[in-house]
């Protein structure tokens, strides 16, 4: 168990919240210093001296980590012996001790996971490395390309590698300094390797992110003989169009195709993987955004459209992986209506402003069908900040056993992850804007860790950040924002839909 009273930097005891103070002092001296009327030896030594900080900052915050984390777990250790929480209890505790680490380093989950690896590895297996991370001379990347390559090692083959390392940490690409850290592993233990790669086998998946230019990379991790030989197979059959099949239609087809090797290949796999057929367009469904103006016409709108703001017709947002030009939505669109193939077409009512869904053509009351969509449309990725993970889960934000409804205003979309961290002890999650009311703002709640910190998981806006225009129309003169009682039972009547409620409000508000 580490003393959480004191914390020692630079030979001294700091004790209590003075580090915090201290460290705060230092952030604000950065945070006023200007490099201007500087010369151009003092502006490098500017970018040295930034660089070793950094250095330093990041040893001090793998100290900090090693040391939550440790305390957490003896903590829920004890608690385990004592039978005071079960099996799946501690499993959960201890996930919610990465989820706060996460939140405080604003960095999802998974990064989280990777920040305490390295932490641990640093002060307990890499003393070397961890010396010259704290004295500013190596950065916190070569530390974990350090950490990365000796992984597979045993405590002390680790101790050693770090050892054998330490002459040459600070005086090596980045490059060299793996090679030399692989190397060392091989040395020590050979076998530790093999048995590394075997089981990285198990790690094989899919990933899908997005690029530039409306652009998006689809990855697929696997042994290196099924990816080769898979490339392999597009590449022949990418070779094999250009060889006469006897068909006239068939070979004069091939013969106007201008495209070239990549992209062919591209197109193929996509096609085969989302089982259409040769040169079928990807069906699409399209939710079209329908704001107050299209219902009432206020002033407000007017002013709104004289000044090109949301609405104007090229906004286009895929939910959860970002925008696209419209005039490329509008081109897909086309090739859609020109194959015959149907498109779904879906109203998205918004609240003033065009910024916040607030309703869709259901009135399911259940987190499936419609409803489900609507909350995955509004919220777009995991709510929590700093995650962006996949909607995986839509649970209640008032448990429905406490009274809370199944309704898009008790409703928050998550990853798998930070669902289960929600019901951990400890954690509190209210609503503090259902997102429902004209002018009212976004869906908004307030998530509560168990040391007391306070996040705010605000739905983005329909269309995405980065654009003009407010989240939602500024209060009228004598006009009270209105926010709903926290974490308390919805009182919209559950006769009628949530678009026939937001049309009265609208109606009202006019």
């Amino acid at each position: 168990m580490t003393d959480q009273g004191t914390c020692s930097t630079a030979g001294e005891s700091v004790v209590g919240g003075a580090l915090p103070d201290r460290l705060a002092a230092g952030l604000a001296v950065l945070s006023a210093a200007r490099p201007e009327g500087l010369s151009e030896a003092e502006l490098l030594q500017v970018v040295t001296v930034c660089e070793a900080t950094k250095g330093a900052a990041a040893a001090l915050q793998a100290r900090a980590t090693a040391m939550f984390v440790e305390d957490r777990d003896e903590q829920i250790a004890r608690d385990r012996a004592d039978g005071v929480v079960s099996a799946r209890e501690a499993s959960c505790r201890r996930r919610g001790a990465r989820a706060e680490l996460a939140l405080a380093r604003r960095c999802a989950p998974g990064q989280a996971d990777r920040h305490v690896g390295l932490a641990k590895a640093l002060v307990h297996d890499l003393p070397s490395t961890l010396a010259a991370l704290t004295s500013g001379e190596l950065s916190e990347w070569r530390a974990t390309i350090v950490a990365r390559e000796t992984a597979c090692l045993s405590h002390e083959d680790r101790v050693e590698a770090d050892r054998r390392l330490a002459g040459c940490l600070t005086s090596v690409g980045d490059r060299e300094l793996a090679a030399a850290a692989h190397r060392a592993s091989a040395d020590l233990d050979a076998e530790a390797l093999v048995h590394r790669r075997r089981k990285a086998v198990a790690s094989r998946n899919v990933s899908v992110r997005p690029a530039a230019d409306g652009m998006a990379w689809l990855s697929v991790l696997g042994p290196l003989q099924d990816v080769v030989g898979a490339f392999a197979a597009l590449k022949k059959a990418e070779q094999s169009r250009y060889v006469a099949t006897g068909d006239p239609q068939v070979d004069a087809a091939r013969a106007a195709d201008e495209r070239g090797r990549g992209a062919w290949m591209a197109d193929t796999a996509l096609e085969l993987l989302s089982g259409r057929s040769e040169g079928q367009v990807q069906p699409v469904e399209v939710g079209l955004v329908m704001r107050e103006e299209a219902i009432v016409r206020t002033s407000d709108s007017t002013d709104s459209a004289d000044a090109g703001g949301a609405g104007d017709g090229d906004e286009v947002e895929v939910p959860g992986w970002g925008a696209m030009p419209g005039e490329m939505a509008r081109e897909h669109l086309l090739r859609l209506c020109d194959a015959g193939t149907a498109t779904w077409l879906r109203r998205l009512w918004t609240a003033p402003g065009g910024s916040d869904l607030v309703a869709m053509d259901s009135k399911r009351r259940l987190f499936s069908g419609v409803l489900r969509q609507l909350v995955q449309l509004r919220d777009a990725t995991c709510r929590v900040p700093f995650c962006g993970a996949p909607i995986r889960d839509i649970d209640h934000v008032s448990p429905h056993a406490a009274g809370g409804e199944t309704s898009a205003a008790n409703a928050l979309g998550g990853c798998q992850g930070h669902n289960l961290v929600k019901e951990a002890p400890g954690w509190r999650a209210e609503v503090t804007s259902t997102g429902l009311d004209p002018g009212g703002g976004p869906h908004e709640v307030i998530l509560t860790t168990p040391t007391g910190s306070e996040y705010t998981c605000t739905a983005p806006p329909l269309l995405g950040h980065g654009r003009p225009g407010p989240r939602s129309r500024p209060p009228r003169a004598g006009e009270v924002t209105r926010r709903r009682p926290v974490n308390t039972v919805d009182t919209l009547d559950t006769t009628r839909s949530a678009i026939e409620v937001h049309f009265e409000g609208l109606l009202g508000a006019a």
